[in-house]
């Protein structure tokens, strides 16, 4: 930061003035000389229209501006400025307090002769750690005039900052919207060829492979979108009893199912605890865990789960013999996009999200989670707390009767051509007797022609969008017939959305074809 003319002859009387201000007045004599010493501040002298600092400058100071004044200019984001003045004359002084460390979001100018003293932020905070009677927080603040006009930016950078938020909110649904389709494609492709083809085939390895990278990727994707989700305070539960250990079991038969933990030794112990929560975020807890123990442990090493109590809480205990945690990074551990210790292989390293997850998903249960480590290739372990409920309480859930065979005339309504194809070769070879469509007129006509049991719609059809097909089915054929929403967006609004419209159910792409046939059977046998 450079003045006009060169630094000012310190001629100024600051220390008389720092006497005046209804902080600093308690200051001593010699408080008040070291505040206005070579070491602790300088003192620059400006003209009318001289720049003070600039936008993006960084620092971590306090200016008190002398005998004149000066004007912030600041964007109001849509190609304009904002001026706001700061004005003190005479004997008096006004503050602006710049304690941030970092790049300046404003360009302050002088708007008359002034003379500022810049105060540097790490030296007043070795004042106010000598005099703590002085109330130095006035001081990080700006003077009454210039709040007043900063309440008035505020409000406009709020606009500003909501604006940005649903852009963002709007970017991550339509991100998740374009790969879910492509993703729902593929895992719908393999679940027709593994119909079709046997179980022994030379082809049926390659299409596990597909399978489990399709679902590896689609965990990604639902990863970054409920990060996003939780970070907007978007993410609701659906509570009810949950065996913690019981729901520990299945997630590790389905890490073994898929082939995730083929090459560790995983066990599972404990006692059978009950939580309050949600079954689909209480797995994805465990899940993320086994997820991040397995990436970081070599193959052939151990993986040991615990479930059990301690006092009032349900503790989920999840240790491995793997390569650590940096002590450096086991205080960021939880913070998104942290890797607690890179790995080579940067194939298997995933986005740094799962923990986070973890960490969110646990807070909105009404528990903690902590992780632990004796330093590199050393093992961690993570410990997830759980207010646990009396089993005494928990009212157990009757088993739900197997699909019964059945045979239904489904419409799928769907104007992605692969998708569409895929989904009737699927429901076809589960012997349903299918009609698909690519636009909602068509299905409209078709529905009046011949009333199907089920429509299968996908929202984001061109023309007459997925609600409206829904409305104009319920309102011809009632609740007889079962109406099924499949789209990419998945949000608590998007599935209230449908609700409103008239659907039975949602299904987020990629689908899960045991999900929708579980919906279908459940359904058709009522």
């Amino acid at each position: 930061m450079l003045p006009v003319d060169g630094p000012a002859v310190k001629t100024f009387d600051w220390a008389g003035l720092l006497r005046c201000h209804p902080v600093l007045s308690r200051l001593d004599e010699g408080h008040a000389h070291w505040l206005v010493s070579d070491d602790v501040s300088t003192e620059w002298k400006y003209e009318p229209g001289a720049v003070i600092f600039r936008e993006g400058d960084e620092g971590d100071s306090v200016f008190l501006i002398g005998s004149g004044s000066v004007e912030a200019v600041l964007a109001d984001g849509r190609g304009q400025t904002i001026v706001l003045s700061l004005m003190r004359s005479g004997e008096t002084f006004g503050e602006m307090a710049f304690f941030e460390g970092r790049s300046r979001s404003a360009t302050v100018r002088a708007r008359d002769a002034c003379v500022v003293l810049e105060i540097h932020g790490q030296e007043l905070r070795r004042l106010a750690d000598a005099r703590p009677d002085i109330e130095f927080k006035v001081l990080l603040t700006v003077s009454e005039r210039l709040r007043s006009k900063n309440e008035q930016l505020l409000a406009l950078h709020l606009k500003a900052v909501e604006g940005a938020n649903r852009a963002k909110d709007e970017f991550f649904a339509t991100l998740g919207h374009e790969l879910r389709n492509p993703l729902g494609v593929i895992s719908t492709a393999i679940q027709v060829l593994n119909t079709r083809g046997d179980a022994d085939d030379s082809a049926a390895r390659v299409r596990e492979i597909i399978a489990r990278q399709a679902q590896h990727l689609a965990r990604l994707v639902d990863d970054l979108l409920d990060v996003s989700k939780l970070v907007a305070r978007k993410l609701t539960l659906e509570q009810r009893s949950e065996d913690l250990h019981e729901l520990a079991q299945r997630t590790l038969a389905s890490f073994r199912t898929a082939q995730r933990a083929s090459e560790h030794d995983i066990s599972l112990a404990g006692e059978s605890l009950w939580v309050s929560g949600d079954p689909i975020r209480l797995e994805q807890i465990v899940t993320n865990l086994l997820d991040n123990a397995v990436k970081y442990t070599p193959p052939g090493g151990r993986i040991d789960v615990r479930v059990t109590s301690e006092g009032r809480d349900a503790v989920l205990c999840v240790r491995d013999t793997g390569v650590g945690i940096d002590p450096d990074a086991l205080p960021r551990i939880f913070d998104p996009f942290v890797q607690g210790n890179p790995i080579s292989d940067r194939s298997g390293a995933g986005l740094g999200l799962g923990l986070t997850l973890v960490k969110r998903l646990v807070e909105l249960h009404g528990g903690t989670v902590s992780a632990s480590s004796a330093g590199p290739n050393r093992g961690s372990e993570f410990v997830v707390r759980l207010p646990a409920r009396d089993a005494a309480t928990v009212t157990p859930t009757a088993p739900e009767a197997p699909p019964a065979e059945t045979r239904a005339r489904i419409l799928v309504v769907e104007d992605h051509a692969d998708s569409r194809a895929m989904l009737a070769e699927m429901l076809a070879l589960e012997g349903h007797e299918v009609t698909a469509v690519a636009d909602g007129a068509a299905a409209v006509e078709i529905a009046h022609a011949n009333p199907p049991h089920v429509a299968i719609v996908d929202i984001g059809l061109h023309g007459m969008d997925g609600y409206e097909v829904a409305r104009r089915l319920r309102g011809a054929l009632g609740d007889a017939i079962l109406l099924v929403a499949v789209t990419g967006y998945g949000q608590a609004e998007d599935i209230e959305q449908s609700r409103a419209a008239g659907f039975d159910a949602h299904v987020t792409k990629p689908i899960a074809a045991d999900e929708l046939l579980r919906i279908l059977h459940t359904r058709i046998r009522r």
